[in-house]
Parts: C-alpha cells; sequence; structure tokens
C-alpha cells in the first residue's frame, strides 16, 4: 500500500500538536489533582474542628443536644460499627435562602463520648471549588485551542512566506529538462539555507548538462560513425552478390555478412532513438486524432500484407486520440506493424481497432518461446527469430512510459494483442 505523501511543515506543525495536547493534558490533570488534594486537606480541617467543637459541647453539663442538627444518639445500636465511619458523600442541597441547588460534601461520623455515643453528619459547600475546578478545565481547553490555532496559523505563514523561496527553486527545479541547459534564475531569500540550495542545485545542473552533452555527442558520433564502415560492407557484400561463380561458391557467407551488416546498422539506428528518448528530447505532446495517421500507415504496408497473404481487419473510431509527441507515435506504431508483419504466419488475420479510448492491435501466432512478462524488456526476442533486433516493443514500451500511456499484452486462442490506452489516475 503506498503511503499517501505529507509536507513536511505539516508533518511538523502535527507533531507539535500532539505534544502541546498531551502537555496539556498532562498539565490538567496535575492541576486538577493538586486542586482536589488541597480541598481535600481544607474539608478535613474543616470537619476535625467541627468535630472537636461537637465532642466539647456534648461534654458540657447542661446542654440541649437536641439543637443540634443531624446528631442521633445510637446507644444500644450494636449494628453501630466504628470500622464503617467516617463516611464522605458529595450531595445537591438547596438552602433555605437561595433556591439553587448547591453542591455540598457531607462527613458522617461516629462520635463516643461519656454522655453515650452518636452519630453526626457535617456539611461543607463545595460549591464554588466544583465551579472553581470547571473553570480551570475549561481555562486549559481554551488555551489548548487558541494555541493550535495560532500554531496552525503560524505554520500557514511559515509555508506561505518564510518557505515561498523553497517552494519556488521546487517549482523551478520540476519545470527543468535535462537538454534545456538551464540556468536558474535566482530566488531572492536572505535564509542562508535556500542561498546554499540554490548554489548546490545550479552546480548539480551544470554537471548533469555537461555528462548529458558529452554522452549525447559520444552516442551520436558513434552511431554516425558505424554508419560509414557498415555502408561500405553492405556495398561491397552488394558486388559479390552480384558475382554469380562467388555467389555459387560462397552464397551462405556473403548473406550472413550483408545481413549482420544491416542488423548491426539497425541496432546503431534503434540505440539512438531509445536513447533520445529516455532522455526527453521529444516532447511536442499534442492531441492527436489517430483515424488518419493509423489509416495512412495501412496503405503503406497494404501491399506487404498482401504479399504474406495476411488478412488485415480494421475497425477504427474516427474520434479516437492519443496525447504524444507525433513523431514518436508514428515510431509506435510502425514497430507494432512490423511485429505482427514479422511473426504472424500467412493465411491468418491481424486486427487493428480503436474504441473507448484503446488502441489494439492483435494478430495469429504461435506461443512465446519466453515468459510473457519479459515481453517489453530489450534484445528479447523468440529462438527462431534471427533478424529480429528485440528492441521493437521495448521502444514501444518507451514511448508509451514516456507519454503516461499504458500497454498491455495478452495471448489467449493463439491470438496475441497489444492494447494501449491512457493511464488511470
Amino acid at each position: 500500500m503506498k503511503l499517501k505523501a505529507t509536507r513536511l511543515l505539516t508533518k511538523t506543525t502535527f507533531i507539535y500538536l500532539l505534544f502541546i495536547l498531551v502537555a496539556f493534558f498532562a498539565t490538567a490533570i496535575f492541576i486538577i489533582r493538586s486542586t482536589n488534594n488541597f480541598f481535600d486537606e481544607d474539608s478535613e480541617v474543616y470537619f476535625n474542628r467541627r468535630e472537636r467543637r461537637l465532642v466539647k459541647y456534648i461534654e458540657e453539663d447542661h446542654k440541649d443536644l437536641s439543637k443540634v442538627h443531624d446528631l442521633v444518639r445510637v446507644d444500644g445500636n450494636t449494628s453501630i460499627v466504628a470500622e464503617h465511619y467516617p463516611q464522605f458523600k458529595d450531595t445537591t442541597m438547596v438552602a433555605s435562602q437561595m433556591d439553587d441547588p448547591m453542591l455540598f460534601r457531607s462527613k458522617t461520623i461516629l462520635v463516643e463520648t461519656s454522655k453515650g455515643r452518636f452519630v453526626y453528619t457535617m456539611h461543607k459547600n463545595i460549591n464554588d471549588f466544583d465551579k472553581f475546578r470547571h473553570g480551570i478545565l475549561r481555562t486549559i481547553i481554551n488555551t489548548f485551542i487558541v494555541l493550535a490555532l495560532m500554531l496552525t496559523l503560524f505554520s500557514l505563514f511559515l509555508s506561505g512566506f518564510l518557505f515561498r523561496p523553497f517552494h519556488q527553486l521546487l517549482a523551478l527545479m520540476s519545470r527543468y529538462k535535462i537538454g534545456d541547459n538551464l540556468k536558474l534564475p535566482s530566488v531572492k531569500t536572505s535564509t542562508s539555507e535556500f542561498i546554499k540550495m540554490q548554489v548546490l542545485v545550479q552546480n548539480m545542473i551544470c554537471r548533469i548538462e555537461g555528462d548529458y552533452k558529452k554522452l549525447k555527442e559520444y552516442t551520436e558520433n558513434m552511431a554516425h560513425e558505424m554508419q560509414t564502415p557498415l555502408a561500405i560492407i553492405r556495398s561491397k557484400t552488394e558486388v559479390f552478390i552480384s558475382d554469380e561463380e562467388l555467389m555459387g561458391r560462397y552464397a551462405s557467407t556473403v548473406k550472413v555478412i550483408y545481413d549482420e551488416a544491416t542488423h548491426l546498422s539497425n541496432l546503431g539506428s534503434t540505440l539512438n532513438l531509445l536513447t533520445k528518448i529516455e532522455n526527453g528530447e521529444y516532447n511536442r505532446v499534442e492531441v492527436l486524432k489517430t483515424f488518419s495517421i493509423i489509416t495512412r500507415h495501412i496503405e503503406t504496408v497494404k501491399e506487404m500484407f498482401g504479399l504474406k497473404k495476411l488478412r488485415l481487419e480494421v475497425d477504427l473510431d474516427e474520434t479516437h486520440t492519443l496525447s504524444l509527441d507525433p513523431v514518436l507515435f508514428d515510431v509506435m506504431f510502425k514497430n507494432l506493424l512490423k511485429n505482427v508483419l514479422r511473426y504472424t504466419p500467412a493465411n491468418h488475420p491481424v486486427r487493428i481497432s480503436t474504441s473507448n479510448g484503446n488502441l489494439t492491435i492483435s494478430n495469429y501466432g504461435e506461443p512465446l518461446s519466453f515468459d510473457s512478462s519479459k515481453i517489453f524488456n530489450r534484445f528479447i526476442r523468440s529462438r527462431n527469430e534471427k533478424s529480429s533486433l528485440g528492441l521493437g516493443l521495448a521502444l514501444v514500451k518507451q514511448i508509451c512510459d514516456l507519454n503516461h500511456l499504458k500497454i498491455t499484452y495478452t495471448f489467449a486462442n493463439h491470438h496475441h494483442s497489444f492494447t494501449i490506452a491512457p493511464e488511470v489516475d
């Protein structure tokens, strides 16, 4: 599964936000726990003071205990066990002078005095504390939201302003094509890293252009220089071929020399073309209406189809189009035609069709003598085909890849099919 690419600044901002979230969450827990501990200690001090005052009040003579609210005598009640006390509970109560309910913390204790055993419930108003605790949480959450928004806006500011030279450099580099001898325009920036990046990129382009120019000159010179001796070899061989006495004795040898010289000449031209395609020299992309172009090529080779007694079946859509350099389309289609002419047995059909955006060429033939996954590899050819360079289909695949076209090969019922269609994103 291919991972979706994410901008560096977006990743950094996300990590910062995640870190801030964890930091704020940990801080909120610490503050709430500290506040709870403080309130527990404060409540305990309050309840202990009330308990001491209650015991002192009970122990004094001539005190009316009925006036003490929530004080219950439990003498003789064996179900009241000291281990069950004190008991704490937070409850909502309504004060007599107020209509709104308020939150109270209650502590129920068992008091043993010289005048008997009593159960007494005390109450402490914690409404303000509860509001304070919720206020802290709201403050922390609001602070996090504000900080997250500020960090996001600052990230956008960095991307749109501080990182603008970086994005300009990327845009210039994305438009660069080898062989253009491009000199990148200077991007104004005061950031030393971006200045250094400009220098390094320009130096890299200079080195690439230099290496490309040397390689191109070497390839073109080799292809050109090879043609002269090969032409001489072929012309001298043709002299031998015209000599009937010599051909009677050395016909097979002379034919091998002539065929191999022709083979080597075609090989040099094809490799030179492959190199130019790989270097992006054919970049004049146009939307081609293929109907007229295919029809013209078919007319050119129709006689050869007749000589081999091949049945040509054509079904072309007049609205069919492909986007690529016209020269490359000619090269691609000619190589596909050469392929079917070379490998289709006599008296069998060849079908050329365009429909639903696809260009399909199919022909009758025997199964491949090698793995079909290697059919577009260079120098792959049938064992019985000595005259083939093994570069035609590799050239077609290279053209398709360069122009975002997808070529697929299938074999079924003794029919080989090549289908070319635009790539689907």
